[in-house]
């Protein structure tokens, strides 16, 4: 995982953040007999939407600002959200954007398969760990690089999760219900997530690996990040608004490339 650089002021913003939120969720937990991990929903969902929004669009700090918050209010409000999920799907771009700066280590691997199986609860929680079994395999493949550990890892991810996911029957019997509306947004969103390119980024990867982000896996990380979540929306039933966060901030890196595309013409 990459570190959090404690003399950049927006990753303070952001801890400052995510403990408000927290705050804020214990406080109605305690005044307002909400439930009991809504602190650990609001905390996280603040934290996470920003950090998915970092590495989907490198090179801007005030839109991932904008959809933590707005990630932290869906929790505070009471709406769906799905923290595990959240947290693979971030496992996602992280693995295919390599926002970390180096290849991903045996340790590594075995952490994201792992997680992949552990998050299969629900069917989102699926989509998202046969996802990472996807993107392990996806980024071995872009690295041009043939490793059997990653190949191993890919697999076991795939299968750890599809076989927590049949042992623990969480597919209902009967179809779920589907939120069309909310289906064809994120379907939409997929599109064009698959089908646009973003411009070069300017960031590097990190403060001590001066090395541009590559635009290709930025375009892989966004990708994978819509099709996701559109394929989860589906999946999930009435359950299906925990993806609106997600969605978001997919948007919004996807908004953000078209105005820097404006402004570089």
């Amino acid at each position: 995982m990459r570190p959090l650089d404690m003399a950049n002021p927006w990753n303070k913003a952001i801890l400052v953040l995510s403990a408000l939120a927290g705050a804020a969720g214990a406080y109605l937990t305690v005044f307002y007999d909400r439930d009991l991990l809504v602190a650990v929903e609001a905390g996280g969902s603040t934290f996470l939407a920003w950090a998915l929004c970092r590495d989907l669009d490198p090179d801007r700090q005030v839109p991932a600002i904008a959809v933590a918050v707005f990630g932290g209010a869906w929790a505070l409000l009471g709406m769906e959200t799905a923290i595990l999920p959240f947290a693979a799907l971030l496992l996602v771009a992280r693995v295919l954007v390599e926002t970390t700066g180096r290849r991903p280590l045996q340790g590594d691997l075995l952490v994201v398969a792992l997680t992949a199986t552990l998050v299969s609860l629900t069917p989102l929680g699926w989509v998202m760990g046969f996802g990472l079994a996807v993107a392990i395999y996806v980024d071995e493949r872009m690295a041009e690089e043939s490793s059997r550990v990653a190949l191993l890892a890919a697999l076991a991810a795939a299968v750890g999760s599809s076989v927590v996911t049949n042992l623990g029957d969480v597919f209902p019997r009967a179809l779920p219900t589907f939120r069309p509306i909310l289906i064809a947004a994120t379907g939409l969103l997929a599109l064009i997530a698959v089908l646009r390119e973003p411009v070069d980024p300017v960031s590097f990867v990190d403060s001590r690996n001066k090395r541009f982000l590559r635009r290709d896996r930025v375009h892989a990380g966004r990708a994978a990040a819509g099709v996701l979540v559109f394929l989860g929306a589906i999946v999930s039933g009435e359950a299906a608004l925990a993806v609106v966060p997600m969605a978001l901030v997919v948007a919004t890196a996807l908004a953000s490339t078209e105005v820097e595309r404006l402004q570089r013409v």
